[in-house]
């Protein structure tokens, strides 16, 4: 640069030099967004060389007035002055989504005030180099003049025809950046955070996960470098309730918060578990279930008595048990997933409030690689929402859980995936307006002011389902409202015909399921009617068909006896009724007949002792009757004694099933019957 001899010059050069480093500095934070040290470090420096670079520009233009005659120039600074305000602003409230708008002013103006800058630059190179006027003895006149400094002589500060080439090029330079990697970041994603099956399944659990010897089989949950990852960072989730204080408190009432050894029920199935089969199947479940003791290499150490009730223990999964997840190996499930410690947990945790401060300020400054380190594709993406959660919620045992061969599990992926409810199932018989995926159903949005809510809503993080027993356990009545809330029209129950039943000699009985079947707990597919018929059929046809009850004139008549038809219809449902651990469920339909004198005629699914004993145990039940090898019925969860399945009662998504009762009408019976189910 060349200049009259004051201190021009030195702010001519550092405006040069620090604004071209601004711009390289945005493009690098526009294009990018790595959780590292690095680029947290360019994201904090950015508003103070922002400051730096307008004072500097202020200074410069109220000492050279005519370097900025003309309209382009004017626009020029009056779009940067623009700019600068609003970067001021996002400095002080932060670039989150409800700031966007000022964002993109911010971007825009800067952006348009620059290319006017260099506009003017170029015509002021083009006038100058054409100028006729301009003579050396004009120069030495012009040089020793004694006007005041301000004055508007055109030409009073030039620009090297270096220095214009060298701005044009860095801007443009950094503007072709921040399109390439933005557009490979868009047309190739990461492949780390798509899920992908693989072209052939493993033979064998040794072949899964990080395989026989890895520090969490036979779960095939692992850490990214084969290293334990310590309890704390799964703990402590208070740090993120700073930011995101309504799905903090959602959160603490979830089952996901009480899904290890806070919840009274998986703890003595763990306790028996360990008791009877040893330490190490056992990480089967703490691969999903209790990563503050599996994943910091605890529960593989120690029994869990000595360890349960320990703050890791009572910890549940917390958000890193979910937000920590950088891979998903498929839609196997068993626990197929991979933790990574972020870079930057340690500023979010640190016990110095200097460090959680410049964190959460960075945060709130530039969300980019927070949401880069926490919420993944998978996470948030239709497609591949569902198959996340196939990691936890899909199952299967093997030798070295069950000693003694594959077994499929619970899955409520795959009926999900074979159903109308996903959009692909082929030969579905019920399709939905429109697609739902897990999220759709279990964290619907609720409105919040949380950082990072989408126009005042955050998906939910109660993630409500069926279970009432354990909030209601610890006394969580908004919880338990929550679910019965979200549990009302699920399902239907209609007491649908009577039905006089054929002579004897007409009723063809036959077996059913007698082809081959699947080694499974679980009905396989909508499409399945495994589970869902009986072992005998009768094919004949009822001798008269009353039916639809309350629309169709119905009679019975004393000494009779007649079929009770009752449909139970899944109405709400993306997977099969129960869903879930099915051996660990008592659903049933309960029916009860009354006649006109108050008397109980009937009664099929009764609860001994005025509702709180065992119930009637000839009911028509909804979940896996499972035997052990001496013909014991599995009852505490100890799925891994399984050898035999008698009967897996489901109903799939969209469906029903249509439940059979025998009714003999006494002969002293009264004038009218009353069928209650439920």
């Amino acid at each position: 640069m060349v200049s009259n001899p004051d201190n021009s010059p030195k702010i001519g050069k550092w405006l040069v030099i620090l604004g071209l480093a601004l711009v390289v500095n945005s493009a690098y934070v526009a294009a990018f967004s790595s959780p590292n040290i690095f680029y947290v470090g360019n994201d904090l420096i950015h508003p103070f060389l922002g400051v730096l670079v307008a004072i500097l520009l202020v200074a410069f233009a109220v000492k050279h007035r005519g370097f900025f005659r003309g309209r382009t120039a004017v626009a020029s600074l009056l779009l940067l002055g623009v700019a600068g305000v609003f970067g001021l602003y996002l400095a002080v409230a932060g670039m989150t989504r409800p700031h966007s708008l000022e964002l993109y002013l911010h971007v825009g103006c800067t952006i348009t005030g620059l290319f006017l800058l260099l506009l003017h630059l170029r015509k002021q190179r083009v006038e100058r180099r054409n100028s006729k006027s301009e003579t050396r003895n004009s120069k030495v006149e012009d040089r020793n003049s004694s006007r005041p400094v301000g004055d508007s002589a055109s030409f009073d500060f030039r620009v090297s025809n270096f220095v214009l080439k060298l701005s044009t090029g860095v801007m443009l330079g950094s503007f072709g950046l921040y399109l390439a990697v933005a557009g490979y970041h868009r047309y190739f994603p990461d492949p780390e955070y798509i899920i992908q099956n693989p072209p052939t399944p493993p033979l064998t659990m040794d072949d899964e996960g990080a395989g026989a010897n890895s520090l969490m089989f036979p779960s095939s949950a692992r850490t990214s470098d084969g290293q334990p990852i310590k309890s704390a960072f799964f703990m402590n989730s208070e740090s993120c309730q700073r930011c995101h204080p309504d799905i903090y408190a959602q959160w603490q009432s979830s089952m996901h918060h009480f899904a290890s050894f806070n919840n009274q029920w998986y703890r003595k199935a763990i306790e028996y578990m360990q008791d009877t089969i040893g330490i190490q199947p056992s990480l089967w479940c703490g691969g999903c279930h209790d990563h503050a003791l599996s994943i910091a290499d605890k529960m593989q150490k120690y029994p869990i008595r000595d360890i349960e009730n320990t703050p890791a223990g009572q910890n549940g999964l917390g958000c890193m048990s979910c937000h920590a997840i950088v891979h998903v190996d498929s839609t196997m499930g068993q626990g197929g997933i991979t933790f990574e410690y972020p870079k930057l947990a340690e500023l979010a945790e640190s016990n110095n409030r200097f460090l959680r401060f410049l964190h959460d300020y960075d945060v709130k400054l530039d969300p980019k690689p927070h949401r880069e380190a926490f919420l993944k594709a998978f996470h948030k993406n239709r497609g591949q929402t569902p198959e996340f959660c196939s990691a936890c919620h899909k199952v299967h045992l093997d030798v070295p859980v069950d000693h003694y061969r594959w077994i499929r599990g619970f899955d409520d992926y795959d009926n999900w995936q074979a159903s109308g409810v996903s959009g692909q199932g082929a030969r579905s018989f019920y399709y939905p307006p429109k697609p739902q995926e897990c999220a759709d159903c279990h964290m619907p949005l609720v409105r919040s002011n949380d950082f990072g809510n989408l126009s005042g809503f955050v998906h939910s993080h109660r993630f409500a389902a069926a279970n009432t027993a354990v909030p209601t356990s610890h006394g969580d009545e908004t919880q338990v409202a929550d679910v019965e809330k979200f549990l009302k029209g699920s399902l239907s129950i209609d007491i649908f015909a009577l039905a006089q039943e054929p002579a004897e000699s007409s009723a063809a009985v036959s077996a059913a399921n007698t082809g081959p079947q699947l080694a499974s707990t679980f009905a396989v597919g909508e499409e399945s009617e495994q589970g869902l018929s009986s072992s005998l059929t009768i094919n004949a046809p009822p001798a008269k068909l009353m039916a639809p009850l309350g629309r169709a004139p119905a009679e019975l008549f004393p000494g009779e006896t007649a079929r009770v038809e009752v449909v139970v219809r899944t109405r709400k449902l993306g997977h099969f009724f129960p869903g879930g651990t099915v051996d660990a469920f008592d659903c049933w339909v309960e029916l009860q007949a009354r006649d006109s004198r108050g008397r109980v005629i009937f009664w099929s699914g009764e609860a001994a002792d005025e509702g709180k004993g065992p119930v009637d145990p000839g009911a028509h039940f909804y979940k896996s009757l499972q035997l052990d090898e001496h013909g014991n019925v599995i009852n505490k969860r100890n799925a891994w004694s399984t050898r035999a399945v008698v009967y897996a009662h489901l109903i799939p998504p969209g469906a029903a099933d249509t439940v059979h009762y025998r009714l003999q009408v006494p002969r002293d019976a009264g004038d009218h019957i009353t069928f209650t189910a439920k």
